[in-house]
């Protein structure tokens, strides 16, 4: 027989919040022994306050108690394990051992994770795959997750919340003060390179770099604008550089780390 699940519809410190414009706020919710099950005794407690759990986490493992011979003698009741039904972090403890927890009686608090990390569905904090929940509540009135912001074009399933996407940005301005620099961005395509596939036999090679993305991938070749090299080392000792291009990532790695050698867009390459 499989454990009951603690009852999700627990008050006191829970109950769904009205989520905000951005995601859910963080809550702190009762998590419930069901009110239809057997009365536990808490033999030992599985976590303490401050604990990361995730869906399914053991929290404490207890011993049913039999409301009457009959009951009892009908099977030895073993060991049951409480676990968890939602992710977040432990906030309290509310029963100690040997203690009898009543059906609906509060078993732990725990403020539930506002997901403010998602990476292909996964919570970054507290590891639950996202789009089961999806799933199992698709009728669901507000977010799962506080995660709304994307951080990388590329990428566009790395998601973060708003309140990590302003940290984050404090974060630069901070950094780019105590430098004494401003954000300089820089164009690759028909500013300070031109890169093509064809390629002509007569053409001088001095100062062409020529590669390909990927095998099978068309060769290319990218010619550097007069004395680019130059201007960058003048220019990043004013500025922190940034690569804009509409071209991939790969495209600008590579023209970044093997055609514009030995400046300061290179060592941008690797970071």
């Amino acid at each position: 027989m499989e454990d009951p699940p603690a009852d999700p519809s627990g008050g006191g410190g829970g109950g769904a919040a009205a989520a905000a414009a951005e995601g859910p706020t963080v809550q702190v919710a009762d998590m419930r022994w069901p009110s239809g099950a057997l009365p536990l005794r808490l033999l030992e407690w599985k976590v303490k306050p401050g604990s990361l759990v995730n869906v399914d986490s053991v929290l404490a493992l207890c011993a049913l108690i039999a409301q009457d011979k009959e009951t009892e003698a009908a099977a030895r009741l073993p060991e049951k394990k409480v676990k968890s039904d939602r992710a977040g972090v432990v906030k309290e403890l509310c029963c100690q051992p040997g203690q009898i927890i009543p059906p609906g009686g509060v078993i732990v608090r725990i403020e539930e994770c506002s997901h403010p990390i998602v990476m292909k569905g996964l919570c970054a904090e507290c590891g639950q795959d996202l789009t089961q929940l999806q799933g199992t509540n698709g009728n669901q009135q507000s977010p799962i997750s506080t995660a709304t912001v994307s951080m990388v074009h590329s990428v566009p399933e790395l998601m973060v919340s708003s309140e990590q996407a302003k940290q984050l940005a404090r974060e630069d301005q901070q950094r780019l003060h105590r430098n004494k620099k401003l954000v300089l961005m820089v164009d690759l395509d028909q500013t300070l390179i031109h890169t093509t596939e064809q390629h002509c036999q007569r053409m001088s090679n001095k100062g062409i770099f020529h590669f390909q993305l990927g095998r099978g991938e068309p060769m290319l070749h990218t010619r550097l604008r007069p004395h680019c090299k130059e201007f960058l080392e003048k220019i990043a000792k004013l500025y922190e550089l940034h690569v804009f291009t509409f071209g991939s990532r790969l495209y600008a790695h590579t023209i970044a780390g093997n055609g514009l050698k030995a400046s300061p867009l290179s060592r941008l390459a690797h970071t």
